[in-house]
């Protein structure tokens, strides 16, 4: 059984999880508009526009923009997709209010929320995952690249790239950044288990597995959803 072609998705995961990955994979199996907030918000501020201008100091300041803000955005910017096709909200409910709203906006556009995708990884594994993650930089294009992938480091020596960790890869800061992760979304993914849409998926391991797992869970939903007719 194939996985729906309108099927509409919120994609939810813990830092180092692969969420960017999964998603443009996704893409690659359904026809999907992605909706980043984050790559939305920053287009925002490039472009200089009057909402780009209001929320770049509090993202400047490692602040979220408020529900003041995303709630009118996020329906100016689910309005804009065609009904015949999915939705795959990215970075978007980060709160039970946020959720809440989410619910209304759907239900205005006469959207279902078929299922919300929870990324699951261990401590250890986003310790090692972030840990050993480089940038390139130097000789072209940056390009992010992981320590244990030896083409990738080689591909960097040959452009006479060099290799830089980011400050919020550290293992520490890791650590640090899984447990805030956990304690704001805990009450999210409760939200959602009460709702039936919640789908809990092992992100530990290559993004192609990753995103098998993913399909499968939807084939499988969609499996359900059919029997229960």
């Amino acid at each position: 059984m194939t996985i729906p072609n309108s099927v509409n998705l919120v994609l939810i995961g813990p830092p180092g999880a692969g969420k960017s990955t999964v998603a443009e994979r996704l893409q690659a199996l359904i026809p999907l508009t992605v909706i980043a907030t984050g790559y939305l918000l920053r287009r925002e501020i490039a472009a200089g526009t009057p909402m780009g201008l209001s929320v770049a100091p509090l993202l400047e300041q490692g602040h979220f923009a408020p529900d003041t803000l995303m709630e009118p955005l996020m329906r100016e910017w689910l309005s804009a997709v065609p009904a015949a096709r999915g939705i795959l909200l990215d970075g978007y409910p980060r709160t039970v209010p946020q959720a809440e709203a989410l619910k209304t906006i759907f239900s205005d556009l006469g959207r279902p929320l078929h299922a919300v995708i929870a990324l699951e990884l261990s401590v250890d594994a986003a310790v090692k995952r972030l840990g050993g993650r480089r940038i390139c930089r130097g000789g072209g294009e940056s390009f992010v690249l992981h320590i244990d992938d030896a083409a990738a480091v080689a591909r960097c020596q040959e452009r006479s790239g060099r290799l830089e960790s980011r400050d919020d890869d550290h293992p520490d800061v890791v650590r640090e950044r899984m447990r805030v992760y956990a304690a704001e979304t805990t009450p999210v993914l409760d939200f959602y288990t009460g709702t039936g849409t919640l789908i809990r998926v092992d992100a530990d391991g290559t993004p192609e597995d990753v995103t098998e797992r993913v399909a499968e869970e939807l084939r499988r939903s969609k499996a359900e959803a059919f029997a229960r007719r």
